[in-house]
């Protein structure tokens, strides 16, 4: 598991990542909320960024079957993982909550695992069990790759300096500040997550630099007519934070629109220009909602699929 795991989990949140652009549109569960609410109650939330997806709908919806052919789905050591533990995402998987924070990971995932076979595979790789309990070697020294069972049919999992980490995974560990969207993905971000956008594309840094004095924003993503639309909800500390925030998103769409009509261009619906310059912003009280609608264009062109 010391290359091949972390293949899997690059090759498992691509996925994730072109789904929650296209899942949406096409299926809706009602029980996302309290399947979501059961397993962020597993990890450590405190200042982390939680993300939630529901595989199950995203793969009802066809979208796991569209991507299935990626090369990162297809990597040779992904094969061999899923030949070795009998474990496939795209067969699998149901549901993932997972917790970024303090450059740690942690997932906990519901599904179909066989565990006997995740220990022997993890063991195989140099790794070491002990009571259901794995550790194993990431990609890198300070990376270390721990998982258990939490319950029959849910994995916690962490990448962490820490060989102990997974054990943070447990009941009653986290709790966050709203209702669970309904949406089958969503993000919930906290201010501290906004302090360093320097890993995000050029387009899309000034949205984050202006969102560092808020403290929380929520991201979905939803159906809208034939197409589908990015929403955020964000939490100012006041209302005069909020009126602040508002006249930056605007002002920046606006020089996004003019810089790009200034070198006598338009922006592409296939790439992430076609989004950010159709932004639409509001406030209310101390809280700012945008919307940006995603053009088909830009779901063909990260999936790579006919929709």
């Amino acid at each position: 598991m010391r290359f091949s795991l972390q293949r899997w989990q690059v090759a498992t949140l691509a996925v994730f990542v072109c789904a929650c652009v296209a899942a949406s549109v096409y299926f809706f569960r009602a029980h996302t909320s309290r399947n979501a609410t059961g397993l962020i109650s597993l990890l450590p939330t405190a200042n982390g960024t939680v993300l939630y997806f529901d595989v199950a709908a995203i793969r009802q919806a066809g979208i796991l079957q569209m991507i299935a052919g990626s090369k990162a789905a297809q990597d040779a050591d992904y094969r061999q993982f899923v030949d070795q533990t009998h474990f496939d995402y795209g067969q699998d998987l149901d549901a993932v909550a997972a917790v970024f924070k303090d450059g740690q990971v942690f997932l906990a995932a519901r599904g179909r695992f066989r565990w006997k076979s995740l220990a022997e595979y993890a063991v195989h790789q140099g790794g070491s069990c002990h009571d259901q309990y794995c550790v194993t070697s990431g990609s890198q020294p300070n990376r270390r790759i721990s998982f258990y069972p939490v319950h029959g049919d849910v994995i916690g999992l962490a990448v962490s300096p820490d060989d102990f980490a997974a054990y943070q995974i447990t009941a009653k560990s986290g709790k966050i500040s709203l209702n669970p969207p309904t949406q089958p993905v969503w993000a919930l971000v906290p201010a501290a997550a906004f302090a360093n956008p320097a890993f995000l594309p050029a387009g899309a840094k000034s949205y984050v630099s202006a969102l560092q004095n808020a403290e929380q924003a929520v991201f979905t993503i939803g159906p809208d007519g034939d197409h589908l639309k990015l929403s955020a909800d964000v939490t100012c500390r006041d209302t005069a934070g909020a009126t602040a925030l508002l006249a930056n998103l605007e002002s920046i769409t606006t020089t996004l629109r003019n810089w790009i009509a200034r070198e006598h261009q338009k922006a592409n619906p296939g790439d992430l220009s076609g989004i950010l310059v159709s932004g639409t912003f509001r406030r209310q009280d101390r809280n700012v909602q945008g919307a940006w609608p995603i053009p088909q264009e830009f779901v063909k062109a990260i999936t790579g699929g006919t929709l």
